[in-house]
Order: C-alpha cells, then sequence, then structure tokens
C-alpha cells in the first residue's frame, strides 16, 4: 500500500533502512589518499623555501654592494665592502679597510652594514680564489682601474655572481630563473 493510515492513537516511528555516514575503509583510503599527497608536495614545497632564500640572500649581497658605492659617493670618500669568507663569514660596509667581523662594532658604518651570512641551504659566498675580498669605491663610486671583481653565490640547487666592474657597476645575475634577478 503507497499510503499509510494512521488511527488514532498509534504513534509511528520510521526507522531509516540505512544510517548516514562512512565507514572505517572509507576513511582510511581517504587519509592515504591526503598522505601521499603530502608525500609529493613536500619536495616541491622545501624546494620553494630554497629558492627564496637563495634570492633574498643573493639581493641582499647586491644591496649592500649597491649601499657601498651610494655612501663612497655620498659622503666623497673611499668605502670599503668587506667579504670575510674563509673564516668568518660575513659582509660588511666600512671606511677601514682592515675591519673584520669581530670588530665590526667599532668600524662598520652602521648595524644595517654588517650581515652575518646564512648558512641554511648550504648557501655560500666565495672569490675566484676563495679568500677574503675587499671591494673599493672610491669618491667617485668607481672602483680602481683593472680591479673588477666577482662574488660567486650559491646554495644546493641555485647559482649567481655579483659583477663589480671598474666603474662601479654592481651586477647580479642567476644561473637559474629567479623573478626578480637577470639570467647571467
Amino acid at each position: 500500500m503507497a499510503f499509510q493510515i494512521l488511527r488514532k492513537g498509534e504513534i509511528t516511528k520510521k526507522v531509516p533502512s540505512t544510517i548516514a555516514g562512512i565507514t572505517l575503509f572509507e576513511l582510511i583510503v581517504s587519509l592515504l589518499v591526503l598522505s601521499i599527497l603530502s608525500l609529493l608536495a613536500a619536495p616541491s614545497f622545501q624546494q620553494w623555501q630554497e629558492k627564496n632564500a637563495f634570492k633574498h640572500f643573493a639581493t641582499r649581497v647586491a644591496e649592500l654592494a649597491k649601499q657601498t658605492r651610494i655612501q663612497a659617493l655620498a659622503q666623497k670618500e673611499t668605502f670599503f665592502l668587506i667579504a670575510k669568507i674563509e673564516s668568518d663569514n660575513c659582509l660588511l660596509i666600512s671606511r677601514e679597510e682592515n675591519c673584520s667581523c669581530a670588530t665590526f662594532q667599532t668600524c662598520a658604518l652602521n648595524e644595517a652594514s654588517f650581515w652575518e651570512l646564512p648558512t641554511r641551504w648550504n648557501t655560500k659566498l666565495s672569490t675566484s680564489d676563495n679568500t677574503d675580498k675587499v671591494v673599493a669605491f672610491n669618491q667617485y663610486g668607481t672602483l680602481n682601474f683593472g680591479s673588477s671583481t666577482t662574488f660567486n653565490l650559491s646554495s644546493e640547487h641555485f647559482n649567481a655572481k655579483l659583477t663589480f666592474n671598474s666603474l662601479g657597476r654592481v651586477r647580479l645575475c642567476s644561473d637559474q630563473y629567479l623573478a626578480g634577478i637577470a639570467l647571467c
């Protein structure tokens, strides 16, 4: 019969034939799918983090080099960009050529002109002979004739070069595509 007739005083309870919800099997399958997606996404997320960290590293080195040149032009005196890469692992701007990472409080231009190089992702700043390097910008914002130099920047997966020509131009380029940095 299609319609049920209710009589006076009768209470009817309709019990559903199935209970809505998820089974344990469905829950396990969905967790398995989520864990597989997480495992696939983790390496690309780490590479994204390394890429951003390297980009920050490279642009910070270039900014310090440009700040050194600007200070030399503004103050009309020689300023030095000092890269201590053999043992101290720092980069600083100073009026004194013999400034070091240990004495930066007394000889660095200011606190913003000192930077301890990061070591995460195996980031490295090096020169052609892997020694400490001093780049001197004179009062005209140029380097001494024939003193153009190149810093090599690297991490686990990325490489870049920071070149100083004798006219004082600072050029940053990367071997891989990084937004905001030119290709070499």
